[in-house]
C-alpha cells in the first residue's frame, strides 16, 4: 500500500474523531443560544433523513426483523439523540465527550459477551476497568458539584452509551452495513419524529436566528450523522476495524479541547484525569497496538460495521 492512501485513511479517521468530538460541543452551544434538545434533534434527523432517503429506497429494509429495526432506530435515532443532548442542559459537554464512547465500549463489549458470547482476553478486561474508574472519576465529581445536577446528565451520558451500544451489537448481529444503518435510523426518525414536533407548540425554530439553525442543521444532519461515519468507513477499509478504531480514542480528548474555545468550559484536574483514563482504557478495551508507518494489511471489509458511533 502506498503512502497517499494510508495518510488518506489516518485524515480520514482523525476527522471522524474530531466530529465526533465535536458533536457535545456544538450541541451544548446551540442549547445555550436559542435551541432546545428538540429543535436539534429535529434539525439533526431532518437533515440526515433526506440525505439518505436515496440509500434507504435503493436498499429497503432487506428483510430485517421489525425487532432490529427498532433496536437500530432506537439506539442511534431520536431516542438516543434526546438523551445525549437533554444530558447536556445537566453536565458539561466535556463529560458527555468521555463518558458517551467511554460507557458505548464498555455497554458493546458486556453485551458481546452475553448476546453473542464474545471471548474477554485480560487486556480487554483491564480496560474495561479502567474506563470504569475513568467515568467514576467524573461522576464523582459530578456527585459533589454543590449546587449542581451534573450526575443527572451524566446518568443521561451513560444511558445514550447504553442505546448505541444496543445499536452496535444489532448492526453486527443482523449484518447491517455501516451506510445502510445509518440510512434506516436517519429516515424513519425523520418519518416518526419530524411531524409530530412540527405539529406541537415546542418548537424554537420560528424565533431562532437563522444562523444557529444552519450551524445546528449543517453540523448534526451533514457531519455528525453522515460524513463522520462516511470518513470512519474509510479508514475501517484501508487500516482494517482495528487500527481505524484506534480513532475512537481521541474523541474525550477532542471534545475537552474544543469546549475550551466554544464554550469556555475550562477541564478540571478530575475531567483531566477522567480523559486520561478512559482514554486508556478504550485503548486497551479495543486491543489496539500503536500503528506502524505503513500498515502490513487491511483487515477484511465485512469487519467494517464491528465497531461503529455517532
Amino acid at each position: 500500500m502506498g503512502h497517499r492512501p494510508y495518510l488518506s485513511a489516518v485524515a480520514s479517521g482523525i476527522g471522524a474523531a474530531l466530529v465526533w468530538g465535536g458533536f457535545p460541543v456544538i450541541s451544548k452551544l446551540g442549547l445555550e443560544q436559542s435551541l432546545g434538545a428538540l429543535d436539534i434533534t429535529a434539525l439533526r434527523y431532518l437533515v440526515a433523513g433526506l440525505i439518505l432517503l436515496p440509500v434507504l429506497i435503493s436498499r429497503g429494509f432487506q428483510k430485517l426483523p421489525v425487532f432490529a429495526i427498532a433496536v437500530l432506530v432506537c439506539g442511534a435515532g431520536a431516542p438516543y439523540l434526546l438523551l445525549a443532548v437533554g444530558g447536556l442542559q445537566y453536565a458539561p459537554a466535556s463529560h458527555f465527550g468521555i463518558i458517551g464512547p467511554g460507557s458505548m465500549l464498555l455497554f458493546s463489549a458486556l453485551g458481546g459477551r452475553l448476546w453473542q458470547h464474545d471471548r474477554f482476553s485480560a487486556m480487554r478486561i483491564l480496560g474495561m476497568v479502567v474506563i470504569v474508574s475513568g467515568i467514576l472519576v467524573l461522576g464523582w465529581e459530578g456527585l459533589f458539584a454543590v449546587g449542581e445536577n451534573i450526575w443527572i446528565g451524566d446518568l443521561m451520558f451513560a444511558a445514550a452509551g447504553l442505546f448505541w451500544s444496543g445499536y452496535t451489537l444489532a448492526a453486527r448481529h443482523w449484518h447491517v452495513e455501516p451506510l445502510h444503518s445509518i440510512a434506516i435510523v436517519s429516515v424513519l426518525s425523520m418519518v416518526l419524529f419530524v411531524p409530530p414536533y412540527l405539529l406541537s407548540d415546542v418548537s424554537h425554530l420560528q424565533t431562532a436566528p437563522p444562523g444557529e439553525i444552519l450551524l445546528q442543521a449543517v453540523f448534526q444532519g451533514l457531519f455528525s450523522a453522515t460524513l463522520a461515519l462516511l470518513f470512519y468507513t474509510r479508514a475501517v477499509f484501508v487500516l482494517g476495524a482495528a487500527r481505524a478504531a484506534l480513532f475512537a480514542a481521541l474523541v474525550p480528548a477532542f471534545a475537552c479541547v474544543l469546549s475550551i474555545p466554544v464554550l469556555g468550559e475550562f477541564p478540571t484536574s478530575f475531567q483531566l484525569i477522567g480523559v486520561a483514563l478512559v482514554t486508556i482504557g478504550m485503548i486497551l478495551g479495543l486491543g489496539l497496538r500503536p500503528v506502524m508507518a505503513v500498515p502490513a494489511r487491511s483487515e477484511p471489509r465485512r469487519d467494517a460495521g464491528e465497531i461503529e458511533r455517532d
